[in-house]
């Protein structure tokens, strides 16, 4: 129980520093395109911290490999989850390597998208460490909403990153998808809920809700920054969450 509980602060810790690198991520790309771009110094300082959190997660990364490959006969699903967390975290490093300061768009969507697969990774790593004595959550609708949620990224990216104009028709069936995406999220919610795991339910229901509603206040007021950060930070939120809850309650 005592490795355990190391396992699962040190998988936490490195889900944090994740996110925070997809985060800042997007507010530096959010930043330099809005209609009032941040200053350099604001660059500057996002860029530091994006620079520090990577490099500390890379260091968790590795010594939860390290950990997870020790005890891989133990913990088989939880030691396939850290091994492609480092994969996928050599990557994204010699990715940002090519990348450089101020990648193509092409290479930018690969970060994201390589971030959000490690944040998603780790997610699930904790989960499995977490799990439930007894499924609490329906196992096929959270696997189909944890895929339908990394496609809604993928194309919001692709929206964001690709997309010669705003109102398109990726755009259209983003948002369609994000709504079913919300509606499947609620449901996986109010089944936690109903099993008195209402903690998780709230991990849950919060993204979902708030994903899609900073979604269309983007649209409507032409992606203004503080809104269209937080849609982004809530759309990996969400992935996260269904990745946990996937894990944990499968």
């Amino acid at each position: 129980m005592a490795e355990e509980r190391r396992l699962a602060r040190l998988a936490g810790a490195a889900l944090l520093l994740v996110a925070a690198v997809v985060v800042v991520s997007a507010a530096i790309r959010l930043g330099q395109i809005a209609h009032e771009p941040l200053s350099s110094a604001a660059l500057a300082a996002l860029r530091g911290v994006h620079r520090v959190s990577a490099s500390l997660d890379a260091l968790a990364v590795f010594a939860l490999a390290w950990l997870a490959w020790r005890a891989r006969t133990a913990r088989p699903s939880f030691a396939r989850a850290a091994l492609l967390a480092l994969v996928l975290t050599v990557g994204l490093s010699a990715l940002g390597v090519a990348g450089g300061t101020t990648p193509g768009p092409v290479v930018a969507l690969g970060n994201l998208l390589g971030g959000l697969a490690l944040a998603a990774c780790i997610a699930w790593a904790l989960g499995v460490l977490q799990r439930a004595p007894r499924a609490a959550a329906p196992s096929r609708l959270a696997r189909a909403a944890l895929v339908l949620a990394f496609a809604q990224c993928a194309l919001g990216g692709w929206v964001a990153l690709l997309a010669t104009e705003l109102w398109s028709w990726p755009l259209a069936i983003h948002a369609l998808l994000g709504a079913l995406l919300a509606l499947g999220a609620l449901r996986i919610g109010m089944v936690l809920g109903a099993a008195a795991e209402r903690r998780a339910a709230l991990v849950v229901l919060f993204p979902a809700l708030a994903a899609p509603a900073a979604g269309v206040l983007t649209a409507v007021f032409d992606a203004p920054f503080g809104i269209a950060l937080a849609h982004a930070a809530a759309a990996a939120a969400l992935l996260i969450a269904l990745a946990y809850t996937r894990a944990r309650f499968a």
